[in-house]
C-alpha cells in the first residue's frame, strides 16, 4: 500500500471514529434528557435507558482513549526528554510507542478472552449480549496498536530525514 493510500485509510478511520464518538455523545445526552423527563416529569423510571447510557459511555470512552493516542493528547513527561538531542527524542518516542503496543496487545489478547467467556451473558434491561460491551476493550487495543504502528513509521521517517540533514 502506498503512503497516499495508507494516509487516506488512516484519515478514513480517524473520521469514522470521531463521527462515532460524536453520535455516541449525542445519544448519551438525548437518553439522559429522556431519563430525566421520565423520572421527574412522569414519576417513572427507565432502566433500559440507564443501561444504554452506561454501555454507550463505555464504548465512547474507549474510542476516545484510542483517539487520544492518535492525537498525542495523553500525559507525557517532556521536560526530561526535551534535554536530549532531536534524534534521541525520536528514539525515545519510538520506545514509548513500543511500550504502548505491548500494553495494547495485552488488552487485545485478554480482552478477547473476556469477550469469549461472556458470550452467553445478557444485560438485564436491554437483553443484549454482554460480550458486545466487553468487545470495546480488544477493539480499543487493536485501534491503539494500529495507530502506534503508524506513529512508529512516521517517527522512523522523521529520523531518516534527520540523518540526511547532517
Amino acid at each position: 500500500m502506498t503512503d497516499k493510500k495508507s494516509s487516506r485509510a488512516v484519515r478514513c478511520l480517524d473520521k469514522t471514529i470521531k463521527t462515532g464518538i460524536v453520535f455516541m455523545m449525542i445519544a448519551i445526552a438525548s437518553l439522559t434528557f429522556y431519563q430525566v423527563v421520565i423520572r421527574y416529569g412522569f414519576n417513572r423510571s427507565s432502566s433500559w435507558s440507564e443501561e444504554a447510557i452506561r454501555f454507550i459511555f463505555i464504548w465512547c470512552s474507549f474510542l476516545t482513549i484510542a483517539m487520544g493516542v492518535r492525537e498525542k493528547l495523553h500525559i507525557g513527561i517532556n521536560i526530561i526528554v526535551s534535554l536530549f538531542s532531536e534524534r534521541l527524542q525520536k528514539i525515545i518516542e519510538i520506545v514509548g510507542y513500543i511500550a504502548i503496543m505491548l500494553f495494547s496487545g495485552n488488552l487485545v489478547y485478554y480482552g478477547w478472552g473476556v469477550v469469549m467467556s461472556t458470550r452467553s451473558q445478557t444485560s438485564p434491561a436491554l437483553g443484549i449480549p454482554m460480550s458486545w460491551i466487553y468487545l470495546s476493550v480488544p477493539v480499543m487495543g487493536a485501534i491503539i496498536l494500529f495507530y502506534c504502528i503508524i506513529e512508529i513509521m512516521n517517527t522512523k521517517n522523521e529520523l531518516r530525514l534527520l540523518g540526511k540533514g547532517r
